[in-house]
């Protein structure tokens, strides 16, 4: 595991901080905005009632027409109230009166305004009114510094709270984490318990058993490949070494070596059969691609390999029928090599005195060769293990020393170098098997012209005849 990974628990418990710090920091901030407001609202409201009384007291002291009235009242206004403080000037600027706070400080709250004089409205008094706001600041910073702790404090509740809440959580994700330590090469048997497990981790278990399930079946596969190869070996050995033990224990004449050492060489050739085979398998399947030729003819491919087995059939009473055609780009040998492989495996199981069918259709970027037999079906369970290797309907093996189960399995890996696949179709009337080609892009609209092209000349040519 890398040193720089961090805990899936500890980063969401980090987001969680960060967010929740961030959304609280922004409620805190709207409610000392609000704190602000309301409290400027109120000096405000302070100030004009002040306003409002000192305008009541000059009125009352043009109607007396007493500076001494206003001055008492003034006086008056002022006992008691420490934050206040107010100065008053005549229409020439001269100090009229003065009254300073000993709370006030310089940002306090100020009004300025003028009224009439209380000897008469043609003059105007300077008014200025100032209110202390030291305790309102006071009360804002404390405001601001307790809303900044319980934001810290709620962050971090938030963030403790929720990596406890996400280990809670990931418990299911490392109960599955100590199950696959557990498991063991031999995985026979062998899957994660997906009970009880939340809704987002079922997939995860059940595309976690399905690997071990393919595994498995991969593991059977080769062990059953390895048993296969043991007895397709075991055979020739066998027989080469028996009769190499006969000849040594007296003297033969030259016609009889020759006889042991004739059959000794078919059992030697079937060993080097079985091992190119494998080889070609290997190589197939470690990504070796087919070496294209541009436009070979599958009609005339078909019937080469036709006339190839004529002497099998003949002795089957068989016939075969060619059907279809067409130009693509294809590694000749490989291809003649697969289709001789259908044709050997239909001439085996197909009823005597039967038909065979090959037939080769070309469709947009896809040619398609099959052979079709008369025969006996074969089981829908055992259509998907034709192209195993080694793969034999007949499990006795009664032609064992004829065929070694590889033919299909090349036929396969000849379509895979292609980019195709294969595909197979039995029923009780007829078994098709066969394969895709794909064709290069670049060759697919002339491939589809030429196939059009030979299936007018083909009717044609029908036509003529009849």
């Amino acid at each position: 595991m890398s040193t720089s990974s961090v805990s899936l628990g500890r980063r969401l418990g980090n987001g969680l901080a960060i967010q929740s710090f961030g959304v609280l920091a922004m409620v805190c901030l709207a409610v000392y905005g609000w704190a602000y407001l309301g409290y400027r609202a109120q000096r405000e409201d302070a100030l004009e009632r002040q306003k409002l009384q000192l305008e009541h007291v000059f009125s009352e002291a043009r109607e007396a027409r007493s500076e001494q009235l206003l001055r008492h009242k003034l006086d008056d206004m002022l006992v008691g109230n420490n934050r206040l403080a107010i100065e008053i000037r005549k229409d020439d600027e001269a100090l009229y009166f003065h009254r300073r706070s000993s709370l006030l400080e310089s940002s306090g709250e100020t009004l300025e305004f003028s009224l009439p004089s209380p000897e008469g409205e043609a003059a105007q008094w300077g008014l200025r009114l100032s209110l202390n706001t030291a305790s309102e600041a006071h009360a804002l910073r404390k405001l601001a510094m307790s809303l900044m702790a319980a934001a810290l404090a709620g962050a971090l509740l938030i963030s403790v709270g929720g990596y406890v809440l996400v280990r809670r959580g990931l418990r299911p994700l490392r109960q599955l984490i100590e199950q696959t330590q557990a498991l063991s090469f031999e995985i026979r048997g062998q899957r994660l318990d997906g009970t009880g497990q939340p809704a987002e981790l079922a997939p995860l278990v059940s595309h976690f058993n399905d690997s071990l399930s393919r595994l498995q079946k991969a593991y059977d596969r080769l062990e059953s490949f390895n048993a296969d190869v043991a007895h397709e070996l075991a055979t020739p050995l066998t027989t080469l070494i028996g009769s190499t033990e006969i000849v040594l224990r007296k003297q033969r004449s030259p016609h009889e070596l020759r006889q042991i050492l004739e059959c000794n060489l078919e059992e030697f050739q079937r060993l080097a059969r079985i091992v190119q085979d494998m080889l070609f398998l290997a190589r197939a399947d470690h990504g070796a691609s087919a070496r294209r030729k541009p436009q070979q003819n599958l009609a005339a491919l078909m019937h080469r390999v036709s006339a190839f087995h004529e002497a099998e059939m003949e002795e089957r009473q068989l016939t075969v029928a060619v059907i279809g055609g067409g130009a693509i780009a294809m590694d000749t040998a490989l291809v003649e090599r697969a289709v001789s492989n259908l044709l050997s495996n239909a001439i085996r199981y197909a009823t005597p005195r039967s038909e065979i069918r090959m037939v080769a259709e070309i469709h947009n970027d896809e040619a398609t060769v099959q052979v079709e037999n008369t025969g006996e079906q074969i089981p829908s369970e055992r259509q998907s293990q034709i192209f195993d290797r080694f793969y034999r309907s007949d499990v006795s093996r009664s032609e064992a020393h004829l065929h070694h189960g590889l033919g299909l399995s090349i036929v396969a890996a000849i379509a895979r170098m292609h980019g195709g696949r294969t595909f197979v179709l039995s029923t009780s009337r007829m078994t098709v098997i066969g394969f895709m080609l794909k064709i290069p892009l670049r060759e697919a609209s002339r491939v589809e012209k030429s196939a059009q092209a030979e299936k007018i000349l083909h009717q044609f040519s029908d036509g003529s005849k009849s």
